[in-house]
């Protein structure tokens, strides 16, 4: 039997491609344990050894995301969807950036971008989340209220999105609604503090301040201890 030949041109490419891997697993080990040092030595040689490497371009774009660069990590993101326009992943990711940076009409237009791709999912409904988040911060509370009634309507597993639903139909006054997705959320997760809170304000609005009482001291015993103050003023009697 003849032995198999590679050509030359792929024997080339072998220890281009090991070093890659190598130093893309050397950057991801690096996040890790949060050397981001490392990690961006590491990340920075993956590059050079493959440019064209989107996975590299965005764990390098993470990681200088939590170092604070975040006029680097909008460089890679905005390199990594010219190469992938379609990557959901970067586009939460750059929304992220956008958001620290304080530019929430560029983060809602990729958040809308992700929807565009994903009604369902993971990415939806971190993309809905978000979109909520930005509306509420925004105080524009109906179109808030959208967006978490959508991301309940495909995620109603999760407590958090009912607990922010709840928490815009407090702002709303539409306190039977507030508790009926505020119970839902601490039915959900019983160690959901940020509902209990939320649920202290709709009693305390409603003169029932017993309920009002035990709901904050239930926040209190989770380990919120915002709640404090607001314990010795409405319950320390």
């Amino acid at each position: 039997m003849k032995p198999l030949l590679l050509p030359l041109a792929f024997l080339a490419v072998l220890p281009m491609r090991a070093q890659q891997d190598d130093a893309l697993m050397a950057g991801l080990s690096a996040l890790k344990v949060q050397d981001h040092s490392k990690a961006e030595a590491a990340f920075n040689e993956a590059l050079v050894a493959d440019p064209n490497n989107a996975k590299t371009w965005y764990y390098r774009a993470v990681n200088r995301l939590v170092m604070g660069d975040h006029d680097g990590a909008l460089q890679d993101l905005d390199h990594l969807l010219l190469m992938e326009p379609a990557d959901v992943h970067a586009m939460l990711r750059r929304a992220e950036v956008y958001r620290v940076l304080g530019d929430d009409q560029r983060a809602n237009s990729d958040l809308n971008r992700v929807l565009g791709f994903h009604t369902v999912g993971p990415a939806a409904e971190h993309a809905l989340f978000e979109l909520g988040r930005i509306a509420f911060a925004e105080d524009d509370l109906p179109l808030a209220l959208a967006h978490y009634s959508k991301l309940v309507e495909i995620a109603p597993y999760n407590a958090m999105a009912w607990c922010d639903r709840g928490i815009v139909h407090s702002a709303l006054l539409a306190d039977d609604n507030a508790l009926t997705d505020l119970e839902r959320a601490i039915e959900l997760d019983p160690t959901l503090d940020q509902a209990y809170v939320a649920q202290a304000d709709v009693y305390f609005r409603q003169g029932r301040r017993q309920e009002g009482c035990y709901a904050l001291q239930q926040a209190h015993d989770l380990g919120d201890r915002t709640v404090e103050r607001s314990l010795l003023i409405n319950c320390d009697q």
